[in-house]
């Protein structure tokens, strides 16, 4: 999903253009999700607000769906019921503002949810992984943080779902702030920070 504002990064970039690391972030998302070997095919869901962004993922040859950018629950649910207009498929969803989420841990999602009997997986992230880094979540829910990677069928209705708890701070830097963003340069591009990221990080799925 790419066709949100991004208000709070206050840059002049589309935040799915924002650059970290020398490429775009949607880039790293889009290669990730390249890497992965469940995914079959990629499209991204772009919006009024994302003009540029869907030309640029179109010139790296990408499908796209224009939603209406009202907000993440009418765009999924837009996105939903462009494909439950085609078939029955099964939806890996992932933001656009996602880029440390690589393929492992996009690969051992799929296959906890091919373990499910839920049509539904939404992945939280614990609170603490947030207070371990110094991070700032949008909003909480039972010490768990969404971390805007679901999975869902094609349909236009309420599901039944799992909630997966995943302790990955991956998931958990969503860059939605200046702050955010300059944890991601810090990781992308120091030594330090990039020896801190893999020693802190490989927690695996609870």
């Amino acid at each position: 999903m790419a066709g949100g504002r991004g208000t709070r990064l206050n840059l002049e970039h589309e935040k799915p253009l924002t650059p970290a690391g020398g490429k775009p972030l949607i880039e790293y998302v889009l290669e990730n999700l390249e890497g992965s070997e469940n995914i079959q095919g990629i499209t991204v869901a772009t919006s009024p607000y994302t003009p540029l962004t869907e030309k640029h993922v179109k010139r790296l040859g990408y499908n796209i769906i224009c939603t209406s950018g009202r907000g993440y629950i009418e765009d999924l649910g837009e996105i939903l019921s462009y494909f439950e207009g085609k078939g029955d498929y099964i939806l890996f969803i992932i933001n656009a503002d996602l880029p440390l989420v690589g393929p492992s841990i996009i690969d051992e999602i799929i296959e906890y949810y091919k373990t499910s009997k839920a049509e539904a997986l939404a992945v939280f992230v614990p609170l603490e992984i947030y207070e371990d880094y110094g991070l700032i979540p949008s909003s909480s829910w039972r010490g768990m943080v969404p971390s805007g990677v679901n999975i869902l069928r094609s349909k236009n209705k309420i599901q039944k779902q799992e909630i997966l708890r995943v302790s990955r701070l991956e998931l958990a830097l969503n860059i939605n702030t200046p702050r955010d963003l300059i944890f991601l340069e810090r990781i992308l591009g120091d030594d330090i920070g990039r020896e801190n990221f893999d020693k802190r990080g490989r927690e695996v799925l609870e």
